[in-house]
Order: structure tokens, then C-alpha cells, then sequence
């Protein structure tokens, strides 16, 4: 901001040098010759010249298109004359017409141009521009112009003069022309730093985006191979739910059919009548069997769950367990009214579900003993048999699943085969809240 404006201050005291200047020039071209005749001079002012100079309404109305297209060059930056900028050819070609028409030994008028449209180029337009501008410069500099056209320089006006007037104007005019290439330089000078720091900050940036494009690269490389690895993740999970749910309602399924089976055989030869009604009842158990796996391959609850609050759903399931394998199994809830979320429910009906049903198949017990309680926002389940226990417990596919559903809940598991089996199980309760 602060190169912009001393760009803009110095081409401003540029322009009120050249302003400067061509009003004093014009005063010498008007006023020299008005002197010489009221001296009686004009014979020896004329001899002195190298051909006859323009006519004085020329030098006026040169001086006057210059000031008016400064005046015009200055509302259009301002944004009060239009819209956009006056075209680029006007600057140069008001600058030649002023030396043209006064004759002016002084070159100036072309730096003025040059300041007010190289900041406006871009590319080849700048390129050939300066093309032009040096090409009019040197034929300045030169005296091609003034020497080919036959034109009258304002050192020829100013020869007329004597002793200390014209050193005076002499040394005036070539002070304001030394100001103002010293001012062109400084404005290029400062030109040129802008656009190299302009440069230098795009290459900075440049160079920060092909970093920041590099990292964010790697990071979509990195957040690919974790969208992959939830992927797999979830597959895993989900199969490793649909194994679980299967197992325990098949196997919850096919102990009550055995049991029941075994209970058939023996008394297929006592009592007819008994043996088709536990028939019946095998069969109602194998059909509630196929639809829990015809529901839980759908991703869905345990359909006594779906029907049933947790209570209920868990004194159905040991009533029909009882009644399929002739164990005796008691139900113990402390709370009925427990608000749990759904995976919590899930996680308590299929523990119980698997404990009971390992108790009937491998421990072949006769008595079974379900115990929930809650105390400070946990849930203790305590599943007590009186089967034939296990002094080395093996961790099968059933006490697998429990832990893993536990874990996912936060909860925790304990076994004991010393007398009968013992299965302990944990759960912090959230009671409703929000996962």
C-alpha cells in the first residue's frame, strides 16, 4: 500500500513538472517574439533562428490539448468520466503533438507517458510499447524530428536572449528536466522492487500450495487407507454380530430340541400321550428356533425382545427351556422396570440365553439359578447351575461371544467350573442416557 502511493505521489509531481514546463516553454515561444518586434528587433530575432517558427496559435493550442488530456487522464482514474481508462495510444500521441507543434528541445513528455501506461501493460502490449516509446525518445534525443521537419528548438528562442536572463532560463528548464528523469527513474526503481516482491511472494506462495497439495495428498492417501480399514473393520464386526446371534438362537434352539428329543425317547414306551405332547412342544421350539435365525440373518433383535419387554422376554425364555429339557430353572430380577438402551438388552437376553442353554447341553443340569441385579448404574448377572462343572475351562464359541459383546459395552466376565458352573457377568448401565 505504501509503494502505491509514492507510485501515485511521484507521478504526480512528474506531471506538474511537465505541466510546469510546457507553460514556461510556451511563454518563451509566445512571448520572445512579441519582445523582439516591440524592440525593433525582429530582423536580428529571425536571423537567429534556423527557419521560421510556427505560428503562435499553434504553440497555444498544443498547450491547451496537453493540459485538457492531463484533466481527462486525471477524472478517468478518479472514476468520474466514465468507466475506464482513455486509450493507450492517446498519452504518446499527446506527448509527440506537443513537441511537434512548440518545437520543445526537451523529451520529458515521453517519460510522462511511459510512467502513466507501463503500469497498465501486460506481456507483449508492455513490450511493445516500450518498443514505440524508445523509438520516439531517440528521435527526440536526437534532433531527427526537429532537423528533418525544419523546426525551431526553444534554444534558438532562448539565443535571443543575453547575460543573466537566459542563463536563468536555461538553468531552469534543465533543472525541472533533470527532476524529472531523476522522478522516472525513482518510479521505475520502485516499479520494478513491487513487482519483484509481487514475483517473490506468488513463488512463496506457489510453493506453501505445493506443500499444503503434498500433505493434503498424503492425508488422502492416509484417509483412503482408514476408510478401507473401517470398511473391513465394520465387515468384521458385522459377521463376527451375525455368527453370534446365530449360534445363539440355533444352539439355544437345538439344546431344547435335543433335551426334549431325550425326554421323548424315554417315555415313548411309558406314555404315549406325554411323549406327543412333548413332541409338540419340540416342534413349537423348533419353529420359534428358525424364526430367531431367520431374524437375526435380517440384522434384527431377538424376536422375544421385539414383542416383549426385557422381563418378560427373559421369564419366556426359561419357561419354554424348562418346560423343553425338564430342568428347573428360577428366575431371580431384582428391578423389572429397568430402562436400558437396545444394545444393553440385547446383550443381557443373549447372555442369559447362552448360559442357560451351555448349562443344559454340556453341564447337563437339573437345576439352574438366573440372578439380575442392579446397584449404582451396573448390572450383575449371576447364572448358577448344578451340572457337571469343568476344572479346565475352555473358551468356546458361546463364552467367546459374551466377552466380545461385553467388551463392546464396557462390561466384564468371570467363569467358575469348580462347583457345577458359575458365569458372572458385568455391565455398566448408561439407564437411558445417550451413547
Amino acid at each position: 500500500m505504501q509503494k502505491d502511493e509514492s507510485l501515485t505521489l511521484l507521478r504526480q509531481v512528474m506531471l506538474l513538472i511537465n505541466l510546469a514546463l510546457c507553460a514556461f516553454i510556451s511563454a518563451v515561444f509566445v512571448l520572445t517574439p512579441l519582445r523582439a518586434a516591440q524592440r525593433a528587433e525582429g530582423v536580428h530575432f529571425l536571423q537567429g533562428l534556423s527557419s521560421l517558427p510556427a505560428a503562435p496559435w499553434s504553440v497555444a493550442f498544443a498547450a491547451m490539448g496537453f493540459a485538457a488530456f492531463v484533466m481527462i487522464d486525471l477524472l478517468c482514474r478518479r472514476g468520474k468520466l466514465g468507466s475506464g481508462r482513455p486509450a493507450l495510444w492517446l498519452e504518446p500521441a499527446f506527448a509527440l503533438l506537443v513537441i511537434l507543434a512548440l518545437h520543445l528541445d526537451y523529451n520529458g513528455l515521453l517519460l510522462l507517458a511511459v510512467v502513466n501506461l507501463v503500469d497498465r501493460l501486460r506481456g507483449r502490449g508492455r513490450m511493445r510499447f516500450l518498443a514505440a516509446m524508445t523509438s520516439l525518445y531517440l528521435l527526440t534525443s536526437l534532433d531527427v524530428l526537429r532537423s528533418g521537419l525544419g523546426m525551431v528548438s526553444v534554444s534558438e528562442y532562448l539565443a535571443y536572449y543575453e547575460g543573466q536572463p537566459r542563463q536563468l532560463m536555461q538553468s531552469a528548464i534543465g533543472l525541472l528536466s533533470a527532476l524529472n528523469l531523476i522522478l522516472f527513474l525513482g518510479y521505475m526503481v520502485i516499479l520494478v522492487g513491487r513487482r519483484t516482491e509481487e514475483n517473490a511472494a506468488i513463488r512463496r506462495l506457489n510453493g506453501e500450495l505445493e506443500r499444503a497439495n503434498e500433505k493434503l495428498s498424503v492425508l488422502n492417501v492416509q484417509l483412503k487407507n482408514y476408510a478401507a480399514e473401517s470398511e473391513r473393520m465394520a465387515e468384521t464386526r458385522e459377521r463376527n454380530r451375525l455368527a453370534r446371534e446365530i449360534h445363539d438362537t440355533l444352539g439355544h434352539a437345538l439344546t431344547g430340541i435335543t433335551a426334549g428329543a431325550d425326554a421323548c425317547i424315554e417315555m415313548m414306551d411309558i406314555s404315549p400321550d406325554m411323549a406327543r405332547k412333548q413332541m409338540e412342544l419340540i416342534a413349537k421350539t423348533a419353529r420359534a428356533g428358525m424364526n430367531e435365525v431367520r431374524r437375526s440373518v435380517s440384522a434384527l433383535r431377538p424376536d422375544a425382545l421385539e414383542r416383549f419387554r426385557l422381563s418378560e422376554a427373559l421369564a419366556k425364555l426359561c419357561s419354554e427351556m424348562q418346560q423343553t429339557s425338564h430342568a428347573e430353572i428360577r428366575l431371580d430380577m431384582q428391578q423389572t422396570d429397568l430402562r436400558l438402551s437396545q444394545d444393553e438388552e440385547d446383550a443381557v437376553y443373549r447372555i442369559v440365553q447362552e448360559s442357560v442353554t451351555n448349562a443344559i447341553r454340556h453341564g447337563h443340569a437339573t437345576e439352574i439359578n438366573v440372578c439380575l441385579s442392579c446397584q449404582e448404574r451396573r448390572m450383575s448377572i449371576v447364572v448358577q447351575d448344578n451340572g457337571i462343572g469343568c476344572a479346565k475351562i475352555e473358551q468356546g464359541f458361546g463364552l467367546r461371544h459374551m466377552r466380545e459383546r461385553l467388551r463392546l459395552l464396557g462390561g466384564s466376565l468371570r467363569v467358575d467350573g469348580t462347583n457345577g458352573f458359575r458365569i458372572e457377568a458385568d455391565i455398566p448401565l448408561r439407564w437411558g442416557d445417550e451413547v
